[in-house]
């Protein structure tokens, strides 16, 4: 499992939302582009990149922009927002995306979904983010279709999508701690995707619950936390790498 610092551009800042609230914002870098050259000088192998406006406004708003990052970067490159288009991306790969996410697209344009997967293989990972277990789309404004996360996740997998974001949207932002077991029953109950977890990611104690599970966890995505200063990117990292070690001399 690997630590991905996560940035979320809105009006071209990294800002952080609360819930998912566009009403709630916290700017932490006027410059997006510094603070993912940043991410990367710390250690960081991937970066998690949000464009807000995009999913907001069903278009990839601040592509522009993450362009500009991608091309300052050697680490990998994650981005998702608003892409709903074969165009959009194409254009993010051949900036040097290396996984482009799709979120709403996958509730409201499935053979859209079906034909990117096709097209793109192991570029393509499922952003699902849910509320109460039910999914969310445009930009977490909207759960009215009423589909249940572990039933997409199901179809995604069939389809062929092999990697996937899950974000409690619940405790997104709000530092409140995550609940582990949960990803990790997710990733067990499909062994052929490979999950992310996101949301609510609030202290080293975290990272430690994750790889306590066992679970084939890709990696672990946060943001608030080390704007704040709870832990470094550093520090998340090595936590990580230790409670592996730990558990790889236990017999674990």
């Amino acid at each position: 499992m690997i630590l991905v610092p996560a940035i979320d551009i809105l009006g071209g800042r990294a800002v952080r939302l609360k819930k998912g609230d566009y009403a709630q914002v916290t700017v932490y870098n006027e410059d997006a582009v510094a603070q993912a050259a940043a991410f990367e000088a710390a250690g960081a192998e991937r970066v998690h990149i949000v464009d807000l406006d995009g999913a907001r406004d069903g278009a990839p708003t601040n592509m522009e922009l993450i362009k500009r990052m991608v091309a300052q970067l050697s680490c990998e490159v994650e981005v998702g927002g608003g892409i709903r288009s074969m165009e959009a991306i194409q254009r993010y790969v051949d900036a040097g995306v290396r996984r482009v996410v799709l979120g709403s697209a996958l509730v409201k344009d499935r053979s859209f979904a079906l034909e990117a997967a096709r097209e793109f293989g192991p570029v393509i990972v499922a952003g699902v983010d849910a509320k109460d277990g039910i999914v969310a789309t445009e930009g977490w404004l909207d759960t009215a279709d009423g589909v249940p996360q572990e039933e997409l996740i199901g179809e995604l997998e069939a389809m062929g999508i092999r990697h996937l974001v899950y974000t409690d949207i619940a405790r997104d932002g709000m530092q409140t701690g995550l609940d582990a077991q949960a990803y990790a029953a997710m990733a067990r109950a499909f062994p052929g995707v490979r999950v992310t977890a996101s949301g609510g990611l609030a202290s080293l104690q975290d990272l430690r619950n994750l790889v306590a599970t066992g679970a084939p966890l890709d990696g672990a995505i946060t943001g608030r936390a080390i704007y704040e200063g709870v832990f470094t990117v550093e520090e998340g990292i090595a936590c990580i790498r230790e409670e592996e070690a730990r558990r790889a001399a236990a017999g674990c």
